[in-house]
Formats: C-alpha cells, sequence, structure tokens
C-alpha cells in the first residue's frame, strides 16, 4: 500500500472536476479529424486532472540531468519559504476548498515541516464559488461567496508564518454561479438561449466579456490583498467538452480565442504585478505538442503575460501514440521528460525568464498509480533542470513516501 496523508474526511464532496478526462478523446478526435494530430497526441486532461469524482488520484534514466537553457537546477536541499517568500525551488501540493479551513489542513502542513514540501495551492475560487466571504460586489450580487476560510489574510498569514508559500489558484471561466445568475454573461446554447452545458453539467462564463474577465481578475486582486504570493489562473481557456455545436458566444469582442484568452492574461498581469504578485496559469499538457487545440491555449501568446507556467502533463492523459508511446501511463518519466521539453521551447522564445513549474499526476486513472509513478514525475522534472513542480490529487491524498524528509 502507499503510504498518503488524508487531508479531508469527505472526500465524495470532491469532483475531480479537472483536467478534461472524459473531454480528451472528443479533442482528440476533432484534432485528428482536423489532420492537427498525428500519431502523437497530448494529454490534455492535463486537461481536466483527472475523472468526475475524485478516486483519488518505472522510474526512467539515471543520473542527474543538465539543465536546459534559463531554469535552474533542482540539487541541494529545499529549505522553507521565509515569512512565505517564494523559494528557490517552489515543492507543492493542491489544497481544495473543502480542506482549507480545520483539521483536514492538520496533514498537509505536517508535510510542509517535515518534508521538501513548501508550497501550498490553495482554492479561492472553483466551480464559480469564493471559498471566503468576498466583498467584489458581483460576486455578493450573485452569491458566490462562501464562509470555508473565514478570514482570508488571517488564513495566508498563517501558512506563511509556517514557512509556507501561498498560491491562489482562480478557476476562470468554468463557472457554474456567475453563468446561471447572469446568463448574458455565460456561453449560450444556441439551441435554447440557455447557459450551454458540457457532458459534465458545467456551465461556462463567456471569455469574450471583458466584465467575465474584470470579475476574475477583481477576485484575484483580493487575494493577492490578502497575502498570497502568487495568483494561478485555472480553467483560462474555452470549453472543450460538450454539444460544441450549439455553443456560441454572441458577438465575439476578440480576434481569436487565443487572444482572448492572452488578453486577460495581459490585463491580469498589469493589475497584480504593481502588488508584487506573480501570476501563474495552467495549461493543458497537449498544448506542448499542438498550437492550437480549440481551446485559446497558445503558449507562445500567453508566455510573455506569465511569471510561471504550469503544464498539467499527467501520463495517464495521454493518448496512445503520445511521444510514440502506445501506452504513455506505462512511462511517466519520458512523459513529463519530453512534455518539458516541448514546454521549455516554446515558453523560453518568447519569454527567456518564465518559470515553468508542472502539474504531476498523483492520482489513479488508467491504472492505479504506485508510489514509483510518482517518482518517476518528480525525477524527470529534477533531470530537466526544473526548479519545482506540483502534485495534483482532488480527494488531497498524497503519496508520502516519495517526498524528501531532508530540508
Amino acid at each position: 500500500m502507499r503510504g498518503i496523508v488524508r487531508l479531508g474526511a469527505d472526500l465524495t464532496r470532491c469532483r475531480e472536476r479537472k483536467r478534461l478526462g472524459a473531454a480528451w478523446p472528443i479533442v482528440l478526435a476533432a484534432l485528428l479529424a482536423m489532420g492537427l494530430v498525428s500519431g502523437c497526441g497530448g494529454d490534455e486532461s492535463s486537461g481536466e486532472r483527472a475523472q468526475e469524482e475524485a478516486k483519488t488520484a518505472q522510474a526512467g534514466g539515471d543520473g542527474p540531468g543538465e539543465a536546459r537553457p534559463g531554469e535552474a537546477t533542482s540539487g541541494g536541499e529545499t529549505t522553507m519559504a521565509v515569512d512565505g517568500k517564494k523559494p528557490e525551488a517552489v515543492k507543492a501540493l493542491y489544497v481544495p476548498g473543502f480542506v482549507a479551513e480545520g483539521e483536514g489542513l492538520d496533514g498537509v502542513l505536517r508535510l510542509a515541516q517535515e518534508t521538501e514540501v513548501n508550497a501550498l495551492v490553495v482554492d479561492v475560487k472553483d466551480a464559480g464559488l469564493t471559498t471566503y466571504p468576498s466583498d467584489v460586489p458581483l460576486a455578493k450580487e450573485i452569491g458566490a461567496t462562501t464562509d470555508r476560510i473565514p478570514d482570508l489574510a488571517e488564513f495566508v498569514q498563517g501558512l506563511k508564518e509556517k514557512g509556507v508559500y501561498p498560491i491562489a489558484r482562480l478557476a476562470v471561466f468554468q463557472d457554474d454561479v456567475l453563468a446561471q445568475a447572469r446568463p448574458d454573461l455565460a456561453a449560450l446554447d444556441a439551441t435554447t438561449g440557455e447557459p450551454w452545458l458540457t457532458y459534465q453539467g458545467a456551465s461556462w462564463t463567456n471569455p469574450y466579456r471583458e466584465e467575465v474577465q474584470r470579475y476574475n481578475v477583481e477576485i484575484a486582486k483580493e487575494a493577492a490583498e490578502a497575502g498570497f504570493e502568487e495568483i494561478q489562473f485555472d480553467y483560462v481557456r474555452f470549453p472543450s467538452d460538450g454539444e460544441m455545436v450549439n455553443l456560441s458566444y454572441g458577438e465575439e469582442t476578440a480576434p481569436t480565442q487565443e487572444d482572448a484568452i492572452a488578453g486577460l492574461l495581459e490585463y491580469a498581469h498589469s493589475e497584480l504585478q504593481p502588488m508584487g504578485v506573480e501570476v501563474s496559469a495552467d495549461v493543458f499538457g497537449l498544448v506542448g505538442i499542438n498550437d492550437y487545440v480549440g481551446v485559446g491555449q497558445v503558449v507562445s501568446k500567453m508566455a510573455p503575460h506569465l511569471d510561471v507556467l504550469c503544464p498539467m502533463v499527467y501520463p495517464s492523459h495521454y493518448p496512445a501514440t503520445a511521444y510514440g508511446y502506445d501506452n504513455p501511463d506505462a512511462y511517466p518519466y519520458e512523459i513529463v521528460d519530453l512534455a518539458m521539453a516541448d514546454f521549455g521551447t516554446k515558453a523560453r522564445a518568447v519569454n527567456p525568464e518564465i518559470e515553468i513549474r508542472p502539474w504531476l499526476q498523483d492520482f489513479d486513472y488508467v491504472s492505479e498509480y504506485e508510489p514509483a509513478d510518482v517518482e518517476a514525475q518528480i525525477k524527470a522534472t529534477n533531470d530537466a533542470g526544473l526548479r519545482g513542480w506540483i502534485l495534483w490529487n482532488a480527494g488531497a491524498e498524497y503519496t508520502t513516501e516519495v517526498l524528501k524528509k531532508d530540508r
């Protein structure tokens, strides 16, 4: 049995909302039809993080690899963040909103004190709900606020006092609350005029609408004011699964999807940089291989407006033949290594100083993920010369034995 730390008692409440899972075959089929993928696909569910319900979810190579241009090696001891400031190598765990406050947080904080983990990615907005009592007028108007974290500033200060680098995760355009309360700001179903729904029943806001972009940036600024050192934008893309033929955005306000996404990031960076906060964004692993996958994520357009790029490179979510492997799930080291090379080339061509910090898989999907599989991804990241990584598990159950004990 793998050693795990359970951060929440009610894991069934946490849906594996992320990472294209069920949607990936649809995207891949569309790409094949358009001739954009040939014998080589990508993840993308690196895209939706795993599956709908939280399932809770061969080391390769030997010896340290050389650092690729523009990245520092991550050898040596990893230290705590000092007063919450950014450590040289950010090694983080995802903390869903339902465990961010209360007993569930204790286990992950122990890991941050006893292992190489020195950062936490904490939900501040997910599925349209904030995890704290937001004062953003629109959030209050539509009933999007909760008090899971009653005092956000106090919560963040508590993390910093424990030597934890705090990162706020903000799910942008997949937003059930805003889309349903304000259909004028939603992606619509052209056949009904109602908010369009994914196959899983989720609603999306309209990425072209400036009011939607402003709303999310206002929440991001609120998180920055509370003390988060980095704002990580997730679901910063167009929808990918559902009856796409019925999807309508009304009068589009940007020439292309990629311009809309880049425009949001440019705007967010201009508002957050003066506050001394770094901006990061999650991207499908597939876009490391293919520039145009139909969701508006194009690395060359996103990277100029980011401090950190976070590709979601879960090996189990890559289709057969990706990077030449019939079963990518069985080659976690190789998949992550090759993906990091792709993202590094694309991102640094337009932003030589950008940090690349991948999301790594610590959940079961195609097969039961063993400690060796998680460790192989970490090794591939280190061998690529990258400075850090983030482990994803929607149920907040982490493989503890792969985390180094020395600090």
